[in-house]
């Protein structure tokens, strides 16, 4: 077990973060150091770091050999799906007495409790009643961008007021940072909506490309060269957010969809032949309404509806047996209907069945649980508990835009305690939208 450990550390650089620190202590025998560390990240749902307690726990380092703890730890390390601790478990498990199994069942319940991040739940409830778009100015390239030919995104919340003005904007994430930020806020403050009879809470994301869009060559070059890769499979958390923030950005910028897989064991290296184009195809029906995911034979005949979201004026049970005309390029597609200059129709993309380690969603989850605030921060937008734990931890950027979002649910005292309490952290925008509310 040591040496599964220690085999964490290879490809480790000069990177500060939680569990790059704590697996740096352990490999210099400062057994004390990496105990806290890792304790620290196990309330995050960090399956690595209850799995590293509970193999020191066992070995005796730093501390007597406990197997009772030992035991607590492999049981969590199991629940967050570790790959190894089931088996560790059985195995330490007959090695221990029955008062040191019951001790090691009450450690785990007290384990249990204080994890703040369980499995994913639902992502924070979205605002129905939007108003629509009436005047939106796209954003100016920046010269030293177009001129060192550097593409990028910009995911960014603002509050749109009653009369359709914006009149707070903050960067929920951006590659590279301080690129594309400022031609982001210049831009979406002289946006325009519909006026209504409330404030609205809205996201956007800005891409920024150049000729056509981002070059995946260019991607796999920047992940090699910076051996992006390597680190973030070696635990750098830093490396993990980057890796991320970069699979994500030319997972939506393909023309191909993707099911990641959590069956299938995590890629040792990455696949970049999944983005490459292939071919849409065109369903030679109509009728349905919704999107499914389908398998397809050589000659476009649909073999098995895998999955499908099924609207209610959908007049086909199933589509099995139907067609889809092209070149068929893949074995699955997702089919799902758009609408393209005001016209509705049926397209079938390519649904790539992938690893999860090809998810820039999975390397985010990652980082955030190694202790990363940047990825902890970008969580907050897919998942609440990530929201809680910030709040919890006083993040002044957290706590300003959650009590905007409290305020329009109609709990105004206690967003503007929030507010007021990210303003004594010097945090600017929320001085802009507490104005808005006096």
């Amino acid at each position: 077990m040591k040496q599964w450990i220690w085999l964490a550390l290879l490809a480790c650089n000069l990177v500060q973060a939680d569990m790059l620190d704590a697996l740096k202590a352990y490999e210099q025998g400062n057994y004390a150091e990496a105990q806290q560390q890792f304790a620290e990240l196990v309330p995050l749902g960090n399956e690595l770091a209850a799995f590293n307690l509970g193999a020191m726990a066992y070995q005796g380092e730093g501390q007597a050999q406990d197997l009772s703890k030992a035991i607590a730890h492999f049981m969590l390390a199991a629940e967050l799906q570790h790959p190894q601790a089931e088996d560790l478990l059985l195995s330490v498990s007959k090695q221990a007495s029955e008062p040191e199994l019951a001790q090691a069942r009450q450690l785990y319940q007290q384990l249990q409790q204080r994890l703040v991040i369980t499995k994913p739940s639902e992502a924070l409830s979205d605002d129905l009643d939007l108003p629509q778009p009436v005047k939106r100015v796209a954003p100016e390239y920046p010269k030293s961008a177009v001129r060192n030919g550097v593409f990028g995104y910009v995911k960014m919340r603002f509050l749109v007021n009653e009369q359709g003005e914006v009149t707070a904007v903050d960067t929920l994430d951006a590659y590279p940072e301080n690129t594309f930020e400022k031609a982001s806020v210049r831009a979406i403050k002289r946006w325009r909506y519909e006026p209504s009879d409330k404030k609205h809470l809205l996201q956007v994301r800005l891409d920024y490309s150049i000729n056509g869009g981002v070059k995946l060559s260019v991607v796999e070059k920047m992940v090699n060269e910076h051996r992006l890769w390597d680190y973030a499979v070696a635990g750098a958390p830093h490396y993990q957010f980057v890796l991320g923030t970069l699979l994500s950005l030319i997972d939506v910028q393909s023309s191909n969809s993707f099911w990641y897989d959590p069956a299938l064991p995590l890629a040792a290296t990455p696949d970049f032949t999944i983005y490459s184009n292939r071919a849409t195809l065109r369903p030679a029906f109509n009728g349905f309404w919704g999107s499914a995911v389908v398998r397809v034979a050589a000659n476009g005949t649909i073999t098995e509806q895998i999955s499908a979201t099924i609207e209610d004026k959908t007049e086909l049970a199933s589509l099995v047996g139907l067609k889809l005309k092209g070149k068929v390029e893949a074995d699955t597609y997702r089919i799902q209907r758009v609408s393209v200059h005001g016209v509705s129709k049926l397209i079938a993309t390519p649904s790539i069945q992938t690893s999860r380690a090809m998810s820039g969603m999975f390397w985010w989850e990652q980082a955030a649980k190694n202790g990363n605030p940047d990825a902890q921060r970008v969580m907050v937008a897919y998942d609440p508990q990530w929201e809680n734990y910030l709040l919890s931890q006083h993040d002044a950027e957290v706590m300003a835009w959650t009590g905007t979002r409290m305020i329009l649910d109609g709990q105004h005292e206690q967003g503007m305690a929030l507010l007021e309490q990210a303003i004594a952290k010097n945090y600017t925008p929320a001085k802009e939208i507490k104005r808005q509310f006096m």
